[in-house]
């Protein structure tokens, strides 16, 4: 009670100190609180960084019988039950999807050939969460059995092809690739963007059945914002590049 009386003298006797003390120390305290907030993201977004190895080889499949028999035929996001097989080409197809499934606002694409089911379900709950997906690949091999970039393209995903008998053999993704977030900011006129951070996928790894659960392959999954960089810068010169002619970009059927 004394404390509230002095208080309220000293604001009737000094009004213009008082009022310059409260906003000295509101400001101070929102800066405190900022600070506190920017911390906290900070951690959260450590904490889900990714900079992994992923390795396919001759045991990835030796658990495939009992999952299988765990899961039901078509499943979209297969339940992944407890597997004590280091080498699990299931778990290893899921921290791929796992990374698709994190995208907020973009997914580029440069793949030689496509075929993977889980991975095209992936992408397609992606595009039903508004993300913007890109997608090269080979003038041929996209249109190779099995081809999920054609079933994506009549999703509308826009697709683009070099015109020439060299391969597109280039087998990465960037999801949330700083420059390119950047471009759908201003295409979209967005003041406010959600939290997101830049992730690449990267190796010798088709997204076929035989890439991730028959051949000696690898991949890596890194936050690093140099390679993510350098990946993204690469892919838009490539886009621009195969998109100068009309044969260049894949028509849905």
């Amino acid at each position: 009670m004394l404390i509230t009386q002095i208080i309220m003298k000293q604001i009737r006797d000094y009004p213009i100190v008082t009022t310059l003390s409260i906003a000295v120390g509101t400001v101070l305290a929102s800066e405190v609180i900022w600070k506190l907030v920017q911390c906290s993201r900070s951690k959260r977004e450590k904490a889900s960084r990714v900079h992994e190895v992923i390795v396919f080889n001759e045991l990835g499949e030796i658990c495939a019988a009992a999952h299988m028999r765990n899961n039901g035929i078509g499943s979209q996001k297969p339940h992944m039950s407890p597997c004590c097989n280091a080498h699990c080409s299931l778990r290893n197809v899921a921290k791929i999807a796992e990374q698709i499934d994190r995208a907020v606002y973009s997914i580029d694409l440069a793949i030689f050939t496509f075929s993977s089911l889980s991975l095209a379900d992936a992408l397609k709950r992606a595009l039903q969460r508004g993300v913007i997906i890109r997608i090269i690949s080979d003038g041929e091999m996209v249109y190779c059995t099995g081809s999920q970039i054609t079933m994506l393209a009549q999703l509308g995903v826009p697709v683009r092809v070099p015109i020439t008998t060299n391969l597109m053999h280039n087998k990465f993704c960037i999801i949330d690739g700083v420059e390119r977030v950047e471009e759908i900011r201003l295409l979209r006129k967005l003041k406010w963007m959600r939290p997101c951070y830049s992730i690449v996928i990267s190796g010798s790894l088709n997204w076929t059945a035989q890439g991730l659960g028959g051949n000696w392959e690898n991949c890596i999954i890194t936050a690093d914002e140099k390679l993510t960089a350098t990946f993204q810068a690469e892919f838009q010169r490539m886009w621009r590049s195969f998109g100068k002619t009309e044969a260049s970009r894949i028509q849905p059927k």
